[in-house]
C-alpha cells in the first residue's frame, strides 16, 4: 500500500510538471538562501542589531543585492554601551525608544561603519595588517573616520585593535556575517583633539602632554598631532608619568625642560610608520621617531621601554583618531 501511494505521489508530481522536464525528472525547487538581515533575524544573538537596523531604516538597503561584508555586533557588545554615551542604543527596548532624529543619523552612520560594499570571508582578509573603507561616508574630504583597520593572526582576526571576530563566515544570500564581541566607533578627533579634550575633562588627563605639545619647539609635532593627513602612533604619558619624569630630571614642570631634550623626549613617543595598534604589536623594537622602543609582553597585555627608564604599561590601548591611534602609558619614554 506505502509503495503505491509514494508511485502515486510521483506521478502526480510529474505529471505537475510535464511541460519543464522529461516524464522520467523529478524536479526539486531550488532552496532560496535568506539574506543577510534574515539571518540576522534568526539568530537570537542579533537581536539588538536587528533593532538597531531597523530603526536606523537599513533593512532593505543590507536585504539588497549586494554583495556586503556585516562585521555584526552580538548582544552582549551592544550591551557594554550602556552607561555611557551611546546608552540609548544599549539594548531593544532603549533603541525602539529612539524617536530623535539626530539620534538615529548618529546610530545610522555607526551601523554603516560595520558594513564592506563587497563580499569578503575569512579567507580573503590578508594576514598582518590591512584596511578597509567601510560603506559610512566620510564626514568632510580628507578625514578618515570611515575606515577599519584589519589584524589577522593565523584565524584570529582583530578590528581596530581590540575587538575581535567570534565567529566568521556566516553565509548569506547576499554577503557574509562576522560577529564581533565590541561595538565599532568611528573617530571623531584627530590625536592633538583627544589630548586637547582629555587635557580640559573631569577629571582631567594629559595636561603636561599638552603643554609639552604647546611648547614652541615642539610646533612641529604638534601640528603633525593636528593633520588629518597624518598616520601616526602616539604612546601618551599621563599626567602622573610627567610628574614622576619631572622628579627624575630634578626639574618643578614642563617649561624647564631645554628644547632639546623636550623635543627628543616627544619623539621618542611617536611612531610614524602609520597606525600600530594593539593586535599589531609583538615583543621587540618598534622604530619612532628617536630611535627604537622597545615592545614586552606583560600578561595579556604590553609594556613599552625608552633608552633607559622603567617600562611603561599600555593601559588603555587602542584609542583609534582620524590621523592615527593613541596608546595612553604611565611612564615617559626617556631617550
Amino acid at each position: 500500500m506505502y509503495r503505491a501511494l509514494r508511485l502515486l505521489t510521483v506521478g502526480l508530481f510529474i505529471g505537475l510538471s510535464a511541460t519543464s522536464c522529461d516524464d522520467d525528472e523529478v524536479i526539486i525547487p531550488p532552496v532560496t538562501q535568506q539574506n543577510i538581515v534574515q539571518v540576522a533575524q534568526s539568530n537570537a544573538d542579533f537581536s539588538v542589531l536587528v533593532a538597531a537596523v531597523t530603526k536606523a531604516d537599513l533593512a532593505t538597503t543590507l536585504s539588497g543585492a549586494g554583495p556586503f561584508t556585516v562585521f555584526a555586533p552580538n548582544n552582549a557588545a551592544f550591551a557594554k554601551l550602556a552607561g555611557g554615551p551611546l546608552d540609548a542604543f544599549s539594548s531593544v527596548a532603549k533603541i525602539n525608544a529612539v524617536t530623535d532624529a539626530s539620534q538615529i543619523a548618529a546610530l545610522r552612520g555607526v551601523l554603516l561603519y560595520h558594513v564592506l560594499p563587497s563580499n569578503v570571508m575569512a579567507s580573503n582578509i590578508a594576514t598582518g595588517a590591512s584596511t578597509s573603507t567601510t560603506a559610512r561616508p566620510a564626514s568632510a574630504s580628507g578625514v578618515n573616520d570611515n575606515s577599519i583597520y584589519l589584524t589577522k593572526t593565523g584565524s584570529n582576526v582583530f578590528i581596530n585593535g581590540a575587538t575581535s571576530v567570534v565567529t566568521a563566515d556566516i553565509s548569506a544570500s547576499n554577503g557574509t556575517i562576522h560577529a564581533i564581541d565590541n561595538v565599532l566607533l568611528p573617530p571623531s578627533q584627530t590625536i592633538a583633539g583627544i589630548v586637547q579634550s582629555s587635557a580640559a575633562a573631569s577629571p582631567a588627563q594629559f595636561t603636561q602632554l599638552l603643554r609639552a605639545l604647546q611648547r614652541p619647539a615642539a610646533q612641529a609635532l604638534l601640528a603633525a598631532a593636528a593633520s588629518n593627513s597624518s598616520n601616526i602612533t602616539v604612546f601618551a604619558p599621563t599626567d602622573a608619568a610627567f610628574q614622576a619624569a619631572l622628579t627624575a630630571l630634578n626639574l618643578q614642570n614642563v617649561d624647564q625642560i631645554p628644547d632639546a631634550t623636550l623635543v627628543g623626549i616627544l619623539q621618542k613617543h611617536i611612531v610614524s610608520s602609520g597606525r600600530v595598534f594593539s593586535s599589531d604589536l609583538v615583543p621587540g623594537n618598534v622604530a619612532t621617531l628617536n630611535g627604537n622602543v622597545t615592545i614586552a609582553a606583560s600578561g595579556t597585555g604590553f609594556t613599552v621601554r625608552g633608552g633607559s627608564g622603567t617600562a611603561a604599561n599600555i593601559t588603555p590601548a587602542n584609542i583609534l583618531a582620524t590621523n592615527g591611534v593613541v596608546h595612553v602609558i604611565n611612564q615617559v619614554l626617556l631617550p
